[in-house]
């Protein structure tokens, strides 16, 4: 597993370290004795950045050179696409699990993430559940000059969410190096956190208007709208129209797993306990291989992957650019968690989303088993509502792969 690998990376380094200053030993045996958990923790850190530094390392001089110089880029006082990374503070979450289609999220995968690349790199969905997370954000600004310097924006936002698995085909082998998030459907509230999504990290952000209760409301209903082509034709006329929508339909009997949580640790491992009934192993697809998801999910960056790409002015069937993006968003202060509801305890909730052609939600991720092609909307129950307070930020990214330049 990655972290045991960073560990063992640690480890040497710290030898190393006791070779060239023996004198240390009997402080790092103290340390062994009195908090070993914190020293294992110490010691993957310090792999992880031995990793980061020996991949930058060989890509600088073994893999074509340095980074390519590219032009400055050109600031506007009313600019919208924020330089990044950005510092996002008072992150109020409300997630509500449901169930999607194996078969479904990985045609998503192969659309968006594994066609353009052609094979090279392969994203393969994790699980078949999906989180929907209603979010608001007290404030979101660059962290570096100019835009550091301009201010702050709030922000209200409807994500999807579903894990994949990363990897590359070695022979009739699917071997898998690491998580990453995809967001297929996000619906923001401002434009330059639209702008900033989609320009800077290939976020398919649209515009939408959200109500979304405050933690000390109840949380009772969670709506989405958005501009919508009911149908394709071309007379057809975008409307603004409700797409989502979580109502609170029941207060069930309370339960000893309804609980708050204090560390974003416990977070990870009582949902992935409540959702997995093999240990939070899960079986990557087409492998067959245990993979344990609590040694990636614990860990407080949290990668995601998304498609960049620019339409060609003369061909508007061609991208211009096209390129794989992965970045980390990294848990900075955990203020608090709840577990509003699982199955038939504490709150229950569903979802109804609202069918348009140019919403095609239940479709590509196959949310609903019964849905039938014509129906106006369809119903979904929330297998497993909680409810986060936190900061992180949202780091640089790095491209994993990008389509050769004309």
């Amino acid at each position: 597993m990655q972290t045991s690998f960073h560990t063992a990376l640690g480890a040497m380094s710290a030898f190393t370290a006791l070779l060239q200053e023996p004198q240390n030993l009997t402080n790092y045996l103290t340390q062994i004795q009195q908090k070993p958990d914190q020293l294992l923790q110490d010691l993957a850190v310090k792999g992880k950045n031995m990793e980061q530094d020996i991949t930058s390392f060989v890509k600088t001089y073994f893999c074509g050179g340095a980074r390519p110089s590219y032009p400055q880029y050109i600031e506007r006082a009313d600019g919208q696409a924020f330089n990044q990374p950005y510092e996002i503070k008072g992150t109020k979450m409300y997630g509500f699990v449901i169930e999607g289609s194996m078969t479904k999220l990985q045609e998503m995968c192969d659309k968006y993430l594994n066609n353009p690349s052609n094979g090279e790199i392969e994203y393969r969905p994790a699980t078949n559940y999906v989180i929907l997370t209603f979010n608001t954000i007290d404030s979101l600004s660059s962290i570096y000059p100019p835009d550091r310097d301009k201010g702050k924006v709030d922000e209200a936002e409807a994500v999807f969410w579903m894990l994949t698995v990363v990897g590359k085909k070695i022979g009739p082998f699917f071997v898998a190096e690491r998580l990453a998030w995809f967001l297929p459907y996000l619906y923001v509230n401002n434009s330059p956190v639209l702008v900033s999504g989609r320009e800077v990290y290939g976020f398919m952000k649209e515009l939408g208007k959200l109500h979304i209760p405050t933690i000390d409301q109840e949380p009772d209903l969670f709506t989405a709208d958005t501009l919508v082509f009911k149908e394709f034709s071309p007379e057809a006329k975008a409307k603004d129209e409700r797409l989502l929508e979580v109502r609170r339909i029941g207060q069930g009997d309370k339960h000893q797993a309804i609980k708050t949580w204090d560390t974003f640790e416990q977070v990870i491992r009582e949902i992935t306990g409540l959702l997995f009934d093999n240990n939070s192993q899960i079986i990557i697809p087409g492998l067959g291989l245990p993979f344990n998801l609590l040694d990636y999910l614990i860990e407080k960056d949290l990668p995601f992957v998304s498609l960049k790409q620019l339409r060609d002015v003369e061909d508007s069937k061609r991208a211009c650019y096209q390129a794989l993006l992965e970045s980390t968003m990294q848990l900075q202060t955990f203020y608090s968690g709840k577990l509003l509801g699982f199955k038939n305890f504490g709150d229950q909730f569903e979802l109804t989303i609202n069918n348009y052609a140019s919403q095609p939600l239940v479709q590509d991720m196959g949310l609903h088993k019964g849905y039938s092609p014509g129906s106006e909307s369809t119903r979904i129950p929330v297998k497993l509502a909680f409810l986060l307070n936190f900061d992180f930020i949202l780091n640089n990214g790095i491209t994993v792969w990008q389509a050769p330049q004309k």
